[in-house]
């Protein structure tokens, strides 16, 4: 009885509806079409998600103080599976044809330079968590905030007003005394010049891709499917020259290090669902909303490390982290557009009702 369905489930099949089982709305609707409890829900899966990456890579070295695997294997690794998510997607919603468009080498330049910035954003803050701890390099990213302020002031002349400008400076602030806090108090933290510069590079790095990928996906018209897999080969790729280059010709040929279960996990839940997490919030929601779920995960990973990290709790260090979070909020919700006002004014003008008012006047005349 079951004879007739073998064309039908074909290993093609099987990866489409596995993908569509797994990842059940990797592209939603527009944030108009979503539910209250879908946006509430796509918030919080990407506001833990975010607070959890940084302490993954941090778990996933275990005791030891640099990791064993090497940081270059989990990148390329990841972006891999990313590639093949990518054509299972692009097959399920656009069939074979959007699977051809995924080897399309016109497609592929064009996401090309984008792929291999975003690698070197991963490289750096791979390597950054080898010497800060996770809930630093979390607080050190917030100060994208300043750098996209002044990237967006220089690349095409948005300015800042004065309020915006002093909640940036508080969020420096911030930033600062938790830094400088925890290391004086020495509140289970590692803090290193190098790792901190690092992970100011990866901040860097991140804003100004955001803008290069940004103005791709909006020139190019291909499914996003299609773009995705683009984007993630030539990251992948440059994750692989990576790896030979730092850890064959300049190492001993050790591509992979020692792997364990924790570098999975790390690899899926760290790096794959931060892709399809990141997509999702964005189609539900906004960038605004992206950037607060951001800054609350400042102050999720702090508990994290108190709670499964072995760091303790300093009211000054916590002070410190809520400040940032407040800061940021205060920020991106400043970026939004003034509401429309209130027509209970109007409602209340008689000016707004002529007729009404020449009624009135006939009236009045009248007698």
């Amino acid at each position: 009885a079951l004879g007739g369905l073998k064309p039908f489930w074909s290993k093609s099949s099987r990866l489409a509806i596995g993908l569509t089982l797994l990842f059940p709305l990797p592209f939603p609707p527009s944030k108009d079409m979503a539910s209250a409890g879908t946006q509430a829900a796509a918030f919080l899966a990407v506001t833990l998600q975010r607070a959890c990456h940084n302490s993954f890579i941090e778990w996933a070295k275990g005791d030891a103080g640099v990791a064993a695997y090497t940081v270059s294997s989990v990148i390329f690794v990841a972006q891999a599976a990313c590639v093949f998510i990518g054509w299972g997607l692009a097959y399920s919603q656009g069939g074979s044809g959007d699977l051809k468009k995924c080897a399309d080498p016109t497609i592929l330049r064009k996401f090309a330079h984008i792929g291999m910035i975003y690698a070197m954003g991963d490289i750096f803050e791979m390597e950054s968590v080898n010497y800060i701890d996770s809930s630093t390099y979390t607080v050190l990213s917030q100060s994208k905030l300043i750098i996209t302020a002044l990237l967006m002031q220089v690349v095409d002349g948005t300015k800042q007003n004065m309020m915006q400008w002093f909640i940036l400076f508080t969020t420096s602030a911030g930033m600062l005394e938790y830094v400088l806090v925890g290391k004086s108090k020495g509140a289970g933290m590692t803090f290193s010049t190098v790792g901190i510069a690092l992970a100011l590079v990866k901040v860097v790095i991140s804003c100004y891709v955001a803008v290069l990928n940004q103005k791709a996906l909006k020139k190019d018209s291909n499914p996003f499917p299609v773009q995705f897999s683009a984007l993630k080969v030539s990251w992948a790729a440059t994750s692989l020259v990576y790896m030979i280059v730092k850890d064959g010709f300049l190492g001993n040929w050790d591509l992979f290090g020692e792997w364990t279960s924790r570098t999975c996990v790390l690899v899926f839940f760290g790096f794959i669902l931060k892709t399809l997490f990141n997509q999702y919030l964005l189609k539900v929601l906004d960038a605004i909303w992206k950037n607060i779920s951001e800054a609350v995960g400042v102050l999720l990973v702090y508990f994290a490390k108190i709670a499964f990290l072995g760091g303790t709790f300093d009211s000054a260090v916590f002070n410190a982290a809520v400040t940032v979070i407040l800061a940021c909020i205060s920020y991106v919700l400043s970026k939004q557009k003034a509401s429309k006002k209130s027509d209970i004014g109007d409602e209340l003008n008689p000016a707004s009702y002529p007729d009404l008012q020449a009624s009135l006047l006939a009236s009045s005349s009248a007698s």
